[in-house]
């Protein structure tokens, strides 16, 4: 995988690229990741031109600019830039969590430029009830006053790859190959951060289930999802539920944790190339 650059408007887009001859599949990367968390996932997709991104204000992509958040709608608004940028007349989306969710709705939106989509431990989008509508926009707006740029404070590493263990059920081999990407040096070999602090606020308001719904019938690809048998998602749960939402569909558990295309690779990375094979 070789660093690339995407210039979408005003905001480039840093990404993995594989540099493959066949069909595009987008990795769209989780919440805070960035496109180091599916570079693992790259000798499964020899026989594809696999690309993996940084979403905005994450790894070496640009950040919004002032006054801007990262709503879920103006990251798609990014995925069409860029596939019409480059003339993609039709891509795979292969995305883990948040980009599981993203891979989703753009196939909802547009079938048309969606071959097919790969989620990994996500199953269509989070949902809140209609009652909690004033608490959601209420929540965002204060958590969104706070934030500003990022100020320049060095970080540990090591301090930093802790932190990212105690919430999460990541390994700390894991977490510091996505953190690392995180990062920027300056001359002297100090670390800053270089993602965006925006992006640790919340949404201004979730569709509720009934939008939800709504927007998973509208796909018409086939989609494979993949369950993680450790992960607080829950996806043998959430998928017989919304089972009926979708028109082809197919589910596959395997064991691990939420990021399970990196600690179970081999399994997920043979799955996800039979199923491509297979479109």
């Amino acid at each position: 995988m070789i660093e690339t650059e995407f210039n979408i408007g005003a905001l480039h887009l840093a990404a993995l690229d594989n540099q493959g001859a066949g069909k595009v599949v987008l990795g769209l990367h989780g919440y805070l990741d960035n496109a180091e968390s599916l570079r693992l996932l790259a000798p499964y997709l020899q026989t594809h031109r696999f690309i993996a991104l940084d979403l905005a204000g994450h790894g070496r992509s640009g950040h919004r600019a002032l006054g801007a958040h990262y709503n879920q709608a103006d990251y798609l608004q990014d995925l069409f830039a860029l596939i019409e940028s480059q003339e993609w007349e039709e891509v795979i989306l292969l995305g883990h969590s948040l980009g599981g969710i993203l891979a989703s709705l753009f196939a909802a939106l547009f079938p048309e430029k969606v071959t097919a989509v790969i989620s990994i431990d996500a199953c269509g989008p989070l949902t809140e009830t209609e009652e909690t509508t004033a608490a959601q926009m209420r929540d965002a707006i204060i958590s969104r006053h706070a934030k500003s740029r990022n100020k320049l404070r060095i970080v540990d590493l090591d301090d930093a790859v802790k932190a990212r263990c105690k919430v999460s059920d990541i390994p700390a081999e894991h977490a510091r190959s996505i953190l690392s990407r995180n990062l920027t040096q300056d001359a002297g070999g100090h670390c800053f951060w270089s993602s965006d602090p925006k992006l640790r606020t919340k949404s201004t308001l979730r569709l509720t289930e009934k939008q939800a719904e709504s927007l998973m019938r509208a796909i018409v690809c086939p989609i494979l999802f993949i369950g993680a048998s450790n992960s607080f998602k829950n996806l043998e749960t959430v998928f017989p539920n919304r089972k009926g939402w979708f028109l082809n569909a197919q589910y596959e558990q395997l064991v691990g944790g939420h990021h399970i295309h990196m600690e179970n690779t081999d399994d997920v990375g043979v799955l996800i190339r039979h199923f491509v094979e297979q479109l």
